[in-house]
């Protein structure tokens, strides 16, 4: 064999290696970025939409609730607060034990079922805050089904500032990230 054809021969075997790699690499490219934006995806529809939503949902009908009963801080507890009427605290058993609880209910459902979507390593001391909030309302409400009506708190604060913020922050992330897997112009 002749250098000319041992040339032709290295240059096409060349051509052709060349073409494979570089179709080996943007097909892995291209997985890479559908199972990030199917995870992105995942994410949104599972964890962060519904909660950012029960979130917001639930901030807007506390803001009601006390516009309703033109009261900042509702129902507390504790010295140096003037005790509630029993008209006020039937009023709070009624929206705690029929609107807040099954909100704030689903809000932990989500987050403990879809616990793998969170980003980052640890979960966010609001999630824990929620879930303590719950779980504090469960024996409470518990006790008003019994006919105990001497309790009326959770035993932790809702976080809702803060899960809020979470909630708000993560959404608009994981979105604009997702218009950006997409291809799309926001």
């Amino acid at each position: 064999m002749d250098w000319k054809t041992i040339a032709t021969l290295a240059v096409t075997i060349l051509i052709a290696f060349s073409g494979y790699a570089v179709k080996y690499l943007n097909d892995l490219r291209l997985d890479q970025r559908k199972n990030q934006l199917e995870r992105v995806n995942r994410q949104l529809r599972e964890l962060y939409g519904p909660l950012f939503s029960l979130v917001r949902a639930s901030g807007i009908t506390w803001d009601a609730f006390l516009h309703r009963y033109k009261s900042q801080g509702y129902f507390q507890e504790g010295p140096g607060v003037s005790p509630k009427t029993e008209e006020e605290k039937a009023i709070w058993r009624h929206w705690i034990g029929h609107v807040f609880m099954p909100l704030n209910i689903e809000m932990a459902s989500v987050v403990t079922e879809h616990a793998d979507l969170l980003d980052g390593q640890e979960m966010p001391a609001c999630l824990y805050l929620l879930m303590a909030h719950v779980n504090g309302y469960k024996g409470i409400v518990k006790a008003w089904e019994e006919g105990n009506y001497s309790k009326h708190m959770s035993l932790t604060p809702f976080p809702g500032r803060d899960l809020l913020e979470y909630t708000k922050e993560k959404y608009h992330a994981f979105k604009a990230q997702q218009i950006l897997l997409l291809g799309k112009k926001n």
